[in-house]
C-alpha cells in the first residue's frame, strides 16, 4: 500500500503525461530506433539540452550512472597500480574504480556538510594516484573551488558524481562542470527521472571526441579499454520531457519539502541539521541532519521509538559501515582473485594502505548519527504532517 502511494505522489509530482507521449510519438513514427540513423534525433536533443542546461560544452547520455562512472575512471588514465580517491559515504566511486582495476582510496568527509573535506582529499595524495571522484550528496555540492584547485595543482583527472544533484551549484556554476567529466543519474529516485539511465557532460573537446570514437568505431582500433554506455532513443525522449519540468519539480516540490522539514528542527539543539556553504545552491533530493541528543543526556532508542509511535517516517543512520569495511573491498576479490586490486603486484605503494576501522573518523562518527527522509516520493501535504509529528516527538523527548 505505501509503495501505491509512493508511486502516485512521484507521478502526481512529476506529471508524466502529453509532453512524453508527444516525443515518443516522434521516435515511435520515424520507424528507427538507433540513434547513428537519424541526424539530430532525440538522444541528440537531449544531449544538447541537458548541456544548455547545466553550461556544459558537451553532454553524452548514457544506459546508467553507474556504467557513466565506470567509463569516467577508464578515460581518466587510471588503472593497474594506481589509485582513486572516492568519498566514504556512499561505494559507487569505488566499485567504478575496482572495475577498471584501480585502488580505491577514501577521503573523509566534513562532519556538518557529509561531503568531501579538501583537506583529507590532499593528504591523501600519493604518488600513484590518477584520478579524484567527488560525490555531490544528497543534492549538495562538495566544495568545488578548492577541490578543483587541489587537482590541477596535483595533475589529478577530476570526476563528479552527480547522481544527486541535478539543478545544484556551486556560486552559481552547476554541479558536473568543475571536473574533466561530471556523471548524472536519471534513475527512478532521481530529481530528473527516466526510470534509469545517466548522462556524462564535459568541457574538454578531445575527451569527448575520444569517448564518441570508442563506441563508435567501424573496425578500427579503439583509443582504450571501455565499453558501449549509450542511452537508447526511447528513454532519451522521457528524458526531454522531464528536463522541461526538472526546475519546477525541484524548487517547487523538492525544495519545499526539504525546506519544511529543516524548519521543523530549527530550535532543537539536539538534531544538528546539515550546514550549507553560502556558495551552495541545493536540488532537493535528501533531508539530513545529525543525532546529538548524547551530548544532552537523551536516549537515541527512545528518540527511534517515538519515530515508529507516531508514525513520523524518519530513516535512521546510513549504511551499517564505511565502504571500506564492505568485504568486498577489505578482501579484495574484485576479479575473482584474492587481494585484487589493492595487493596487486602492479600495485606498489609506498604508504602500505589498508582498509580499516578508523581510516575515516568523521564518516565513522557521523554514519549512524544521521537521521534522514528521502523526498522524491514526499508530498508537501506529507511533508506538512511529518514536520508537525517531528516536533511532537522533539517536545516529548525534552519533557
Amino acid at each position: 500500500m505505501e509503495n501505491k502511494k509512493q508511486w502516485e505522489i512521484a507521478k502526481e509530482i512529476r506529471r508524466f503525461g502529453e509532453p512524453e507521449l508527444t516525443y515518443l510519438k516522434e521516435v515511435l513514427g520515424k520507424g528507427v530506433m538507433s540513434i547513428f540513423e537519424v541526424e539530430n534525433g532525440m538522444v541528440q536533443k537531449f544531449e544538447n539540452a541537458f548541456a544548455r542546461y547545466t553550461g556544459a560544452k558537451y553532454a553524452r547520455a548514457k544506459a546508467n550512472a553507474m556504467l557513466g562512472l565506470a567509463e569516467a575512471v577508464s578515460v581518466s588514465g587510471a588503472g593497474v597500480g594506481s589509485e582513486v580517491i572516492c568519498d566514504p559515504v556512499v561505494h559507487f566511486g569505488a566499485l567504478a574504480a575496482n572495475f577498471f582495476n584501480a585502488v580505491p582510496r577514501f577521503a573523509d568527509i566534513h562532519p556538518d556538510t557529509y561531503n568531501m573535506d579538501p583537506d583529507s582529499l590532499e593528504a591523501n595524495i600519493t604518488e600513484n594516484t590518477k584520478a579524484v571522484i567527488v560525490t555531490h550528496l544528497w543534492g549538495q555540492m562538495a566544495q568545488m573551488d578548492r577541490i578543483k584547485d587541489i587537482c590541477r595543482k596535483n595533475n589529478l583527472f577530476l570526476i563528479e558524481d552527480c547522481a544527486h544533484a541535478v539543478g545544484a551549484l556551486w556560486n552559481g556554476q552547476h554541479a558536473g562542470t568543475f571536473g574533466d567529466l561530471g556523471v548524472f543519474s536519471f534513475q527512478e529516485y532521481k530529481q530528473l527521472s527516466t526510470g534509469d539511465g545517466g548522462m556524462t557532460i564535459s568541457n574538454n573537446d578531445e575527451l569527448i571526441r575520444n569517448m564518441d570514437e570508442v563506441w563508435a568505431f567501424s573496425g578500427e582500433s579503439p583509443k582504450f579499454m571501455t565499453l558501449n554506455y549509450r542511452m537508447n532513443t526511447v528513454t532519451a525522449a522521457i528524458g526531454l520531457a522531464q528536463l522541461e519540468k526538472v526546475d519546477d519539480i525541484v524548487q517547487n516540490t523538492y525544495n519545499r519539502t526539504l525546506g519544511i522539514l529543516e524548519d521543523a528542527i530549527k530550535d532543537c539543539e539536539w538534531l544538528k541539521p546539515r550546514y550549507t556553504p553560502k556558495e551552495a545552491a541545493v536540488a532537493g533530493y535528501w533531508f539530513a541532519c545529525k543525532w546529538e541528543g548524547d551530548k544532552y543526556g537523551l536516549d537515541y532508542n527512545k528518540f527511534k521509538k517515538l519515530n515508529h509511535e507516531l508514525g513520523i517516517g524518519l530513516r535512521f543512520g546510513f549504511n551499517e559501515t564505511a565502504p571500506y569495511e564492505y568485504d568486498f573491498f577489505r578482501e579484495g576479490t574484485a576479479y575473482g582473485h584474492p587481494d585484487c586490486p589493492n595487493r596487486c603486484p602492479f600495485y606498489t605503494s609506498k604508504s602500505n594502505y589498508r582498509y580499516k576501522k578508523g581510516l575515516c573518523p568523521n564518516v565513522e562518527d557521523v554514519m549512524p548519527r544521521l537521521v534522514t527522509v528521502r523526498l522524491i516520493f514526499l508530498s508537501i501535504e506529507d511533508a506538512y504532517m511529518m514536520a508537525d509529528k517531528l516536533k511532537r516527538a522533539i517536545k516529548l523527548m525534552e519533557a
